[in-house]
């Protein structure tokens, strides 16, 4: 599979994005979200999220992997530094803040929370896409 190509049809091609390769077919994409200020973000299914100050990276998974033998992207991560007993991220105000900015510094760049991911103590996950794979099989669920 040739990443670059794959990259470029999946609209996956960012100036600064770090690259790991993990097999043949596999890669992971490192996304560097800036710094998430220190603060409580209102909550949603899980409380409200208490961070300390998180400088914050996107990582995802792309190539082919289901084996098929398909271009696909990945569950997507975000850590997070939350402090003892706080909610979790997702359904609530910092999702919106992870996600709001995963689009604004890479256009094209679609991401939300994943609850078939389910969530960590430490993470947001997240279930990506591109906008020009939308309607293709280069979609995460």
């Amino acid at each position: 599979m040739d990443l670059l190509k794959e990259l470029v049809k999946a609209g996956l091609v960012f100036d600064g994005v770090g690259t790991v390769q993990l097999d043949e077919n596999l890669w992971q994409l490192q996304f560097d979200l800036g710094v998430i200020p220190a603060g409580t973000y209102s909550g949603g299914y899980w409380g409200d999220a208490v961070i300390r100050n998180t400088h914050a990276e996107l990582i995802v998974t792309v190539g082919d992997l289901y084996e098929e033998g398909e271009f696909n992207i990945g569950e997507g991560t975000v850590d997070l530094n939350y402090v003892d007993g706080s909610g979790l991220a997702y359904t609530g105000e910092l999702e919106t803040l992870v996600t709001d900015r995963i689009g604004d510094l890479y256009p094209g760049l679609m991401a939300g929370g994943s609850e078939q991911g389910m969530q960590g103590e430490n993470y947001l996950s997240l279930d990506m896409w591109t906008k020009a794979n939308l309607d293709t099989t280069a979609y995460a669920s």
